[in-house]
């Protein structure tokens, strides 16, 4: 071989390889990425989307085990839990979802944590956690019940530290101002932790 033919296929070697590398760079470029939802706020950075509609939106925190964890979400109002962690990318093979309630209407602002295999719900995120607990509120978690207002919420704290506390909420009943009529309007409202 001469060292012009030599030469030749060095030229066409490098120019195949140069040509396999642009055909590689044209179909990976153009391939799609896997269309992810995009949080409004990742740990690291914030996301702002921008949204014409003026619908009711509303933000909900998924957390725990799902495929896009820690991060805010923007769902419509009307949307239910399920909705929130499909938007979150949907659970990771070890989740727990027997502890939730998936039909759940979504609140402005409320935290949706999906619990792996044996864990619990952390107790901040907790929903009885939005239940005033009666053997630790203090008057002004106390006066902020229906029907409760400062003379009452005196009561039932100096009831609780005479009584040692109360062991279920029905022996709220034993407060002095307290009947059957406002214990309904309670019921839902609180524990006795």
């Amino acid at each position: 071989m001469t060292r012009e033919t030599m030469r030749r296929w060095k030229w066409i070697g490098g120019g195949v390889v140069l040509l396999a590398e642009g055909l590689l760079y044209y179909f990976t470029a153009r391939q799609k990425p896997e269309e992810i939802p995009e949080p409004i706020y990742e740990a690291e950075s914030s996301v702002i989307e921008t949204n014409s509609e003026e619908e009711q939106k509303i933000y909900v925190h998924v957390g725990g085990a799902v495929l896009h964890p820690d991060a805010v979400y923007i769902l419509e109002e009307g949307d239910r839990v399920v909705d929130a962690i499909e938007k979150a990318g949907g659970c990771s093979e070890d989740a727990d979802l027997s502890g939730l309630n998936l039909a759940e209407p979504l609140k402005d602002g409320q935290k949706i944590y999906v619990p792996r295999q044996g864990e619990s719900i952390p107790e901040e995120i907790n929903p009885e956690n939005d239940l005033t607990d009666l053997n630790k509120a203090d008057t002004i978690e106390l006066d902020a019940l229906p029907g409760i207002g400062p003379a009452l919420a005196e009561r039932i704290i100096a009831y609780r530290e005479e009584h040692g506390g109360f062991s279920s909420i029905e022996e709220i009943k034993n407060v002095k101002g307290i009947g059957d009529a406002l214990f309904e309007e309670l019921r839902d409202l609180i524990t006795a932790g």
